[in-house]
């Protein structure tokens, strides 16, 4: 008899460890609600499908699918033991010509290097369906259209092109993935919202006795089916045969997935079922665990080399030690001088990962490395000067959300230090050029981050940011209406996310690389004298612009001027469009815009109506918005303040932020006007 314990052939550096629970539901994904069931044939379409001209749903979808399903069983082979059979079954509508490179189908699988590794595709048909004359034509798949192609080591891909595909055909396609267990040991995910709209999209499994899957299930829309029921399983071998649970899921009426502003990645918030093996018990065998808790991967990660092996090498840095021990006893200033040296000295070479690549010694001797190299690096070094440091592995906003009930290596994909003197603590990213200590990029804003300490148990810690999105931008300026000019002065500081962003973009560069930017930005400004202040002196400093500037309006009238006050800094959009929204808003840090504005008039003018100022503030002390102008003496003194404190907002406060965000857009678009006074 094989024995289906056989090493996991897999991608990545380790075994994707769960915990031992059968179902969670993450996010916001309701019960199912009982209603009517879709069954749709093979090989058939009905003429409303055809018919169809636009998606009553969404007048915008290129394509719908009609269905999408899947299915997951379990068979015995003789010869390569254990198999997991998924079937596959998609009907699309394309609506229009945009969609037609859904006809070219791309069917990826594994090749291993003996008959026992390999999987294979079997029972692929297509069918592509059109209107002819007013008649339903069908177009078959021929074999001579399928193709199998070497994608990379050990993986094809089978590929083929549905023929006859035009605006407004139906296509079709299925076949069956076989996957020895070996090979693959776990459905792949299954999403049931897409780019386009979907009628019906549903995921079948059956589970027999002997294999333990933990389902966790993400998004935001309602399941219409949900139902499990106990099933006798044949899978071919007595050994194997037995009770089992049979799945069936079901989105129904899926609106097209929209990357709207302000998430993290799309996996955060899309509609999904994921897989992970939790155990195999087969009768007369030893039962195998794969579940693991956060102590196992502490564990794994310490006596790994790559990770844990790579914080006990510290030779190479005991000449920089010792210089900076030289030069102080502060633990503080031990830090600053000790992040100073690694920044200054590295490179990041943009990889992220959790593996030191060729060991931190090498990443140092050639000063560039990725960001495990750079951050362990630092938390080596600050070890040896004696501070509490230790290396935190977190998940990039690109690379999704981290599940504290999940203990697996594979959630994370970045590594910072963390540093403890006395009672304060924070953040450390030495691979940021430009971020002054305890600034985190914005990459690594994703939530929380797990601690791996030197000694003891991990913890989990949130990653909150101490800075903002901080802009202060002001004019003094004069105006002469009988000219139709303004000339004054401007100045901008950047400060916090936005001071590291301008540094990242033209800190490296010459002056005149920003001055042409800004030219750019306010083409109607005449711009002269532009001076930039503390470019990289003073990283925990604003980087501060000055410039003189002129504007003429040719369109001015004598004795009456219309200007807009909010020369600088001006929202003329609202970022959030869509009229409802289901998912989180995420803004990563929190926003700080300030302008101040003071305009001299000639004697003589006056404002015709003082605008009504107004403060608008979000539940919670979210945030807080306020403008007002008023005229003091001959000088029209301007001021708006935008503050968002809070970086998380439900969905159900989506419509407070967007109004917040739509006024502001209406209050910045207010002209004023000047006009002579008449005597």
């Amino acid at each position: 008899m094989t024995n289906i314990l056989l090493p996991i052939r897999l991608s990545g550096l380790c075994r994707r460890n769960v915990l031992s629970i059968h179902f969670l539901i993450f996010f916001l994904t309701f019960q199912a609600i009982a209603q009517e069931d879709f069954k749709p044939k093979l090989g058939v379409i009905d003429r409303a499908s055809l018919e169809m001209t636009a998606f009553p749903g969404d007048s915008t979808a290129d394509a719908v699918y009609l269905y999408d399903y899947g299915k997951v069983t379990f068979s015995y082979d003789n010869l390569k033991g254990i198999l997991m059979s998924s079937e596959i079954w998609v009907r699309i509508k394309i609506l229009k010509e945009s969609a037609l490179d859904r006809a070219s189908v791309g069917i990826p699988f594994y090749e291993g290097s003996s008959y026992k590794e390999q999987e294979w595709i079997e029972d692929l048909k297509g069918y592509t369906y059109n209107l002819e004359n007013g008649q339903i034509v069908r177009t078959e798949l021929e074999k001579k259209a399928i193709r199998r192609e070497k994608s990379a080591d050990s993986h094809s891909t089978t590929k083929f092109n549905l023929a006859n595909v035009k605006k407004g055909s139906v296509i079709e396609y299925s076949y069956t993935r076989v996957s020895p267990i070996n090979v693959r040991n776990e459905p792949d995910t299954w999403t049931f919202q897409s780019t386009v709209p979907s009628k019906w999209s549903e995921f079948n499994m059956v589970i027999p006795y002997f294999l333990d899957y933990k389902m966790t299930m993400g998004g935001y829309l309602q399941l219409h089916m949900n139902k499990q029921e106990p099933v006798n399983v044949s899978v071919g071998h007595s050994s194997y045969d037995g009770k089992g649970i049979s799945y069936r899921f079901v989105v129904k009426d899926a609106p097209a997935f929209i990357n709207e502003p302000y998430i993290t990645t799309a996996a955060d918030y899309v509609s999904k079922i994921s897989f992970e093996l939790a155990s195999v018990a087969v009768r007369g065998e030893i039962p195998k665990d794969f579940s693991q808790t956060w102590d196992d991967v502490e564990r794994t990660l310490d006596e790994a080399k790559w990770f844990g092996g790579e914080l006990r090498r510290s030779g190479f840095l005991k000449e920089v030690r010792d210089q900076i021990a030289a030069k102080t006893t502060d633990q503080q200033e031990r830090v600053n001088l000790a992040y100073k040296h690694v920044q200054d000295r590295m490179k990041w070479d943009g990889y992220s990962g959790l593996y030191a690549g060729d060991g931190i010694k090498k990443a140092y001797d050639n000063r560039k490395g990725n960001a495990c190299d750079i951050n362990l690096m630092l938390t080596v070094l600050l070890r040896e000067l004696d501070i509490e440091c230790n290396p935190v592995m977190l998940s990039t906003r690109a690379h999704g959300y981290l599940h504290q009930h999940i203990p697996m290596i594979e959630n994370f994909n970045y590594v910072v230090a963390h540093v403890k003197i006395g009672e304060k603590e924070y953040f450390l990213d030495a691979s940021e050029p430009f971020a002054k200590p305890g600034m985190l990029p914005e990459r690594a804003l994703n939530g929380f981050g797990r601690l791996i300490p030197k000694k003891g148990q991990g913890r989990f810690l949130e990653i909150i940011p101490g800075d903002s999105e901080s802009k202060l931008e002001m004019i003094t300026a004069n105006i002469v209406p009988d000219d139709g000019t303004i000339k004054g002065s401007y100045s901008i500081s950047y400060g916090g996310y936005e001071a590291l962003g301008w540094r990242s973009k033209y800190a490296a560069e010459a002056d005149n690389i920003f001055h042409d930017q800004l030219k750019k930005e306010v083409p109607e400004w005449k711009i002269q004298n532009v001076a930039i202040k503390n470019k990289t002196d003073d990283l925990k400093g604003t980087v501060n612009v000055t410039c003189d500037f002129e504007i003429e309006d040719e369109n001015a009238s004598p004795g009456v001027f219309y200007f807009n006050p909010i020369m600088a800094g001006r929202w003329t959009t609202n970022p959030l469009k869509s009229k409802d929204r289901i998912y989180p808003i995420d803004l990563g840090t929190g926003i700080s815009a300030s302008f101040i504005g003071n305009f001299t008039l000639p004697n003589g003018y006056a404002l015709e109506e003082m605008p009504k100022a107004e403060i608008i503030v979000l539940p919670d002390k979210g945030g807080k918005f306020s403008y007002q102008v008023r005229q003091v003496g001959n000088v029209i003194q301007v001021n708006t303040a935008i503050q968002v404190s809070r970086t998380r907002f439900l969905p159900e406060e989506y419509a407070d932020l967007k109004e917040f965000f739509e006024r502001v857009v209406q209050k910045h678009a207010q002209p004023l006007v000047i006009k002579k006074k008449t005597i």
